[in-house]
């Protein structure tokens, strides 16, 4: 009998120990633990934008659109498939970014020229025109390093209209430098330079260009020059030692804006390419 009540005694023992152990037993109270808090894991710096703009311009307004576009790979001597001087590509397809640095142009979707990554450098203009330079990155039409550049002019298309009555005397217009981006060497050997100085004489009447004056400097060459008379006030041709980009621009007859893209030789830093923006009044 004493046996008996010793086995009944274990088991009891036995159950509570189990019952204890399932509950937690032997706490401070029974109540449950509080879980440790959990630290939330960093939140994610965003990645660095793919294209960076230098400076600011407000996009242009017009439809069609005037574009001169020099790409990297002009000479002095051989324009490429992608050297343009025209008045007539859609507004659609001219896409800017917010501080106005134009990545994309293009005369049709078949046919867009698109900077990918990189920065756009010497961005400028007033609603008129915009400038800027593509460089230390890629586009679809190929790479550059931070010593070259495909370089651009969009604005608003205005067509200089001859005037053939040979009672009316010509009246002449003087174009002065307003805006430009630094000149690079196709190259690449160079740091980009900067334009000294930038003429023209347009001939209002005859709507041809009279004369180009352009004098830069990069690397060792202090004052390299190209000088153009007599020729055509739009389109890209090659003559007289360089190669141009020539398209009137902004929003009066009288006061042209006059777009210049140039791939031009230099005594010492090979072909240099660029674009400058004359007001001529």
């Amino acid at each position: 009998m004493q046996n008996k009540i010793k086995l009944t005694l274990s088991a009891i023992s036995v159950a509570s120990l189990l019952a204890l152990a399932a509950c937690g037993g032997g706490g401070d109270g029974g109540g449950s633990s509080t879980p440790a808090a959990v630290t939330p894991a960093p939140t994610p710096a965003p990645p660095p934008p793919t294209i960076v703009v230098q400076g600011s311009a407000p996009t242009v307004t017009a439809d069609p659109m005037a574009v001169v576009f020099v790409p990297q790979t002009e000479t002095s001597t051989k324009s490429v498939l992608q050297s343009i001087a025209s008045n007539t590509f859609p507004g659609s397809l001219q896409k800017a970014t917010a501080e106005g640095g134009y990545k994309q142009i293009g005369i049709d979707a078949n046919s867009l020229i698109s900077l990918t990554t990189g920065k756009i450098v010497d961005v400028a203009g007033n609603g008129d025109f915009a400038i800027g330079r593509w460089t230390d990155g890629s586009s679809t039409i190929g790479s550059f390093s931070v010593n070259q550049g495909a370089h651009y002019v969009v604005g608003k298309p205005l067509k200089l209209v001859p005037d053939l009555n040979p009672l009316i005397p010509d009246t002449k217009a003087t174009c002065s430098l307003i805006a430009s981006t630094s000149p690079t060497a196709v190259s690449g050997n160079f740091a980009p330079g900067k334009v000294n100085s930038a003429t023209a004489v347009v001939s209002l009447k005859f709507a041809s260009l009279d004369s180009l004056s352009i004098d830069l400097a990069i690397g060792s060459d202090a004052h390299a020059t190209a000088n153009a008379t007599a020729t055509a006030l739009e389109g890209v041709l090659q003559s007289q030692g360089f190669m141009r980009h020539v398209e009137t621009m902004g929003t009066s007859q009288t006061k042209p804006l006059l777009a210049i893209g140039y791939a031009m030789p230099t005594p010492s830093s090979g072909d240099v390419t660029g674009v400058v923006v004359l007001k001529c009044q």
